[in-house]
């Protein structure tokens, strides 16, 4: 370590005045390592001070300002004194109340990655539209982009959330080239490649459609650039697709269930003339094929056939007659799933057997607990002949001792087959209005009269069959009684 070199850093970088000079020196300072061992050296606070005085300058260009936070932020990376990282936390915070000019400003890649780095520190509100331009418009600097993805999905609610920005961000820029549609592909591609990794490490929910906005992503992207003509470029765009949707189905499995999780592979599909995938995107394509396959699966076995999802088994397989090879290998495979799930599988289509229209299940169950309201009159009349009964098994205990066993249990399942009437009727909340025979006051509702009547007093001929109704204390009338 040469001191002297040290003592011209250190000097360069408190009173340099070109903002370079003062990067450059401070770069020496790390490499001579004389940071942060001499860090209470006045100078190295005085270089601090430089950079926070240009975020205040109204003077500063764009780039300065980026600079001098990029700077700042690689300072608190590099001095681990508690007093010196909280203070320039505290100023980057500050500064990031209002938004920062466009990262691409900076030339330098890691120095866009410590800007990503600085917006990771405020949760201010203009910082998702940000993150996302800074994705769509970052070409070469792969940890920047990363650092960009991270902060962009910690400060978003759900994935859904972070594809609509990140698509409302690719419709934006355009490519200088000759082939603008590749040159995006290649761009996606290396968003795609760099997201997969933070989707493995985020807890953050899929939110709702965001199957929907993945395709809303891919589609706004290449409306303004244009499809990749490319071969390689539609080959690498759809293997990272693929890939994508496979990491957000392993990690968010009830994306899985989601028949629009898929949907963005038909503007992959639409790349290309043959009938299949092309060979080399086909052990990808198996990944996606197994990813719907189990959840077909998983629905299957909750007796839930989901049309739509084993449409896009089609998708995945790339032919017809191969997605309608697995479905059948999982019916025959998995005789645990129901049988009309099982069916649903080798037809492709799910039979529905029309169900009785509400009118007419209801003149049904009319007509069933009438019919039960008539064997309850007979059941009251034979309960009736109970006294009966006995006296006639006692005359037969009498006269035909052999035969009282039979007798008793004769009597035995007549009052067993009342009771289960009785029961039969009670679930159904049928009940009998008037006794055979009683005199009672005539109502309209209840009772017909079997001829003219003109006392109000009445005599009843049959009871009335009636239903508890859902109101409180109400009947439905299913059959009038009789009077006279």
């Amino acid at each position: 370590m040469s001191q002297p070199m040290i003592e011209v850093a250190f000097d360069l970088y408190a009173k340099a005045v070109d903002l370079r000079d003062r990067q450059r020196a401070f770069s020496d300072l790390v490499t001579l390592k004389a940071i942060p061992k001499q860090i209470e050296d006045p100078r190295f606070s005085a270089g601090v001070a430089a950079w926070e005085q240009v975020l205040n300058q109204v003077s500063a260009t764009d780039e300065e300002r980026l600079l001098a936070v990029a700077e700042l932020m690689r300072t608190a990376q590099v001095v681990k004194a508690k007093k010196w990282s909280s203070r320039i936390v505290d100023v980057i915070q500050q500064t990031l109340v209002t938004p920062l000019p466009p990262a691409r400003l900076l030339k330098d890649a890691d120095e866009r990655l410590n800007v990503a780095r600085a917006c990771g520190l405020s949760n201010a509100s203009w910082l998702p539209a940000y993150l996302a331009l800074s994705i769509a418009e970052e070409d070469t600097g792969e940890k920047a982009r990363s650092e960009f993805l991270t902060a962009l999905l910690s400060r978003t609610q759900s994935l859904a959330d972070a594809f609509c920005l990140l698509g409302d961000a690719f419709s934006t820029i355009g490519f200088d080239t000759e082939a603008p549609g590749d040159s995006m592909a290649k761009r996606l591609v290396r968003t795609l490649s760099a997201l997969r990794p933070v989707l493995l490490a985020s807890l953050m929910e899929s939110g709702e459609g965001a199957g929907k906005q993945f395709d809303g992503w891919l589609a706004a992207a290449l409306r303004a650039s244009g499809k990749p003509k490319d071969e390689k470029s539609q080959h690498d765009l759809t293997r990272e697709v693929a890939l994508t949707l496979h990491d957000l189905v392993r990690t968010r499995f009830s994306m899985a269930t989601e028949p629009e999780t898929f949907v963005v592979l038909k503007q992959c599909r639409a790349f290309f003339s043959q009938i299949s995938w092309p060979s080399d995107l086909r052990d990808t394509m198996e990944l996606l094929v197994q990813d719907v396959s189990e959840a077909l699966l998983m629905l299957g076995r909750q007796d839930v056939p989901q049309q739509a999802l084993l449409e896009q088994l089609e998708l995945v397989c790339g032919l017809k007659e191969r997605a309608k090879s697995v479905a059948t290998q999982l019916a025959d495979r998995h005789s645990e799933l129901p049988e009309r799930i099982r069916d649903w599988l080798r037809r492709g289509r799910l039979v529905v057997t029309h169900a009785a229209s509400d009118v007419l299940q209801a003149s049904l169950l009319d007509a069933n607990d009438t019919s039960v309201g008539l064997a309850l009159i007979e059941s009251r009349k034979l309960a009736m002949a109970e006294e009966t009964l006995q006296r006639i098994i006692g005359t037969v205990e009498i006269y035909e001792p052999s035969l009282i066993r039979s007798a008793n249990g004769y009597a035995q399942q007549v009052r067993g087959t009342l009771s289960a009437f009785t029961e039969v009727a009670n679930r159904r909340g049928i009940h009998l209005v008037g006794n055979e025979g009683e005199t009672t006051d005539f109502s309209a509702k209840f009772f017909d009269p079997l001829r003219a009547i003109s006392n109000p007093l009445v005599v009843v001929r049959r009871p009335a069959i009636v239903r508890t109704n859902g109101q409180q204390g109400g009947v439905d009338v299913l059959m009038k009684g009789l009077i006279e």
